[in-house]
């Protein structure tokens, strides 16, 4: 029996080891096979190696994405930008002026805005023939439009101190260029990058620039400003950055959705329409024509038919409203070779060139100058050559329009000191800019705030990237910085800076109606050639700063 049990208990163990081998065996004939398998995947499929930035490597070209449409509006709180202020640089600026009242001195910088109407009616011998034409104009449009749209009203509300006023005039006029249906659309001729000119159903037109890129993407540093591309939603951000900062002097401008088939396609002249094609991920696209960027490889597509753009309002016909075509003194030079101008190696630039030109001496001119370049700085415009202002008001100085924003907001990692220049050389501001930047660096309302309620407003909202937002902070910090420099540097107060005209009593005014541009421009335009070729402008002449004479 004991016998019995011994071998019991023996197969037991014998069965229980050759179960338990047969176990493992099989559990590493199975890690075998599956190793093996991995080395023959790994050979079919390499695992892809990490991704390296390797010098000099360069930003990648964004595709174009599709359309905003119906974007739930963002509460500016939940952003978290943080503001750039500093209170000590904020009480020494209101130490300096102390006893200088903006307000008042903000309500002397015009003291008669004459809109164009007025104008018109006001004009000798014209009177009879505008009320003629308003009669023909009332009598040709009564069966299709309303006798007063939206342009009319602007057209006629355009004042010798700003482009408008009225809000719910331009409210009305954004909404229309939105939403009214297109007659037809044709090439805009002489543009560096794709534009076209709609034609609406009232027969009043605007531009429409088709966006390129996404919100998101920024100027590869390698580009030059002027062959950097032009974005749609830096012109619908300029004008309302431009509206709150309290110019009024930026085209209306609003975005829009349109149908590349049913809206301009079928709607197209015949040069346009041949452009456009059926790209090989079915979108529908266009080329048009240009000097820049107008070929296959730079269409516009939509996703598949629908894009986004910018509306911009006409202004009125230059044969009936004329303008003049100005030279900034603070163009850049436009040349891979010679980078800097000269006013960017001299500080006293403005002191013996710009003060010294008759169009600048007196008037509104030079504070218009450093209106523009404040803009420009904050929203990052380096392509700032030429500027227009009107040339219909007789014996009126006329101020310069905002045109021409298109390659603004570009980066956000960069600011651009230079575009202040006028302002560190000059050292003038408006009262009513110094007082509207003061109240957006210290007051309740940050100026992204009040930037990001007005855009919030716009039918392709959110416009910009929000890291634009800490971009213009940092830019509104750095203007405060240069005006305190200028305050700390004038030995009789700021009497002689914050002015509503500039005066330079050296320099002669200019007889009314006698042009006073064309040989300052030869002479500007000489000083530039110089600087491209290579060789030293004359000498500046040593004069003492002229007298200053403030209108307030």
């Amino acid at each position: 029996m004991n016998t019995l049990r011994f071998y019991t208990k023996r197969i037991f163990f014998v069965v229980c080891a050759v179960f338990f081998g047969f176990l493992i065996l099989i559990a590493s004939r199975s890690s075998s096979l599956e190793n093996e398998s991995r080395r023959e995947l790994s050979q079919h499929y390499p695992r892809p190696l990490p991704r390296i930035v390797r010098p000099g490597e360069q930003l990648s070209f964004q595709p174009q994405p599709p359309p905003i449409l119906n974007s739930p509006k963002i509460n500016y709180n939940e952003l978290g930008i943080k503001r750039e202020l500093d209170q000590e640089l904020l009480d020494r600026i209101k130490f300096h002026i102390r006893d200088t009242n903006l307000n008042e001195g903000a309500k002397n910088e015009c003291k008669l805005n004459q809109t164009l109407s007025q104008y018109w009616l006001k004009s000798e011998g014209c009177t009879f023939f505008f009320l003629i034409l308003l009669l023909l104009t009332v009598c040709f449009f009564r069966r299709s439009v309303p006798v007063r749209d939206s342009w009319e009203k602007f057209y006629a509300e355009i004042g010798t101190c700003d482009l408008y006023r009225d809000d719910e005039i331009i409210n009305t006029l954004l909404k229309e260029l939105s939403t009214m249906p297109i007659r037809n659309v044709h090439i805009m001729e002489g543009g560096t990058q794709v534009k076209l000119v709609l034609t609406f159903e009232n027969e009043k037109q605007a531009v429409f620039k088709p966006m390129r890129f996404g919100r998101d993407y920024e100027t590869d540093p390698n580009h030059f400003y002027f062959g950097d591309f032009e974005r749609h939603n830096a012109e619908i951000a300029t004008f309302h950055l431009d509206k709150i900062l309290g110019f009024r002097r930026a085209v209306p401008t609003v975005g829009r959705v349109v149908n590349i088939t049913g809206e301009l396609k079928a709607k197209a002249e015949r040069k346009l329409k041949k452009t456009f094609f059926v790209s090989p991920a079915k979108n529908h696209c266009f080329v048009g024509k240009c000097d820049y960027y107008c070929d296959t490889t730079h269409s516009i597509c939509g996703a598949p038919d629908l894009k986004e753009g910018s509306v911009q309002v006409f202004l009125p016909d230059d044969t009936t409203v004329p303008r003049k075509h100005n030279k900034s003194p603070y163009r850049r030079t436009y040349s891979k070779k010679t980078q800097l101008a000269i006013w960017q190696q001299d500080m006293k630039f403005c002191q013996w060139k710009v003060k010294n030109q008759k169009q600048y001496a007196h008037g509104r001119r030079l504070l218009d100058l450093i209106d523009l370049h404040v803009m420009d700085y904050l929203i990052g415009n380096q392509d700032r050559h030429h500027y227009e202002s009107f040339a219909v008001f007789d014996k009126v100085p006329s101020y310069a329009i905002h045109l021409d924003n298109g390659r603004s907001f570009g980066r956000t990692d960069f600011d651009d000191d230079d575009i202040l220049l006028p302002l560190r050389q000059c050292c003038v501001i408006r009262p009513s800019t110094l007082n509207t930047l003061l109240k957006f660096y210290g007051g309740p309302k940050s100026l992204t705030q009040a930037l990001h309620e007005s855009l919030s407003n716009d039918p392709v909202s959110p416009v910009l990237a929000f890291k634009h937002y800490p971009a213009l902070e940092r830019r509104l910090h750095n203007i405060m910085k240069y005006i305190l420099e200028c305050l700390d540097s004038q030995r009789d107060g700021p009497s002689k800076m914050i002015i509503t005209e500039y005066h330079n009593k050296r320099i002669p005014e200019t007889p009314d109606g006698e042009n006073d541009d064309d040989e300052d421009d030869k002479k500007q335009d000489d000083t530039l050639a110089l600087a491209q070729q290579g060789q030293q402008p004359p000498e500046p002449p040593q004069v003492p700063e002229p007298n200053v004479q403030q209108r307030v």
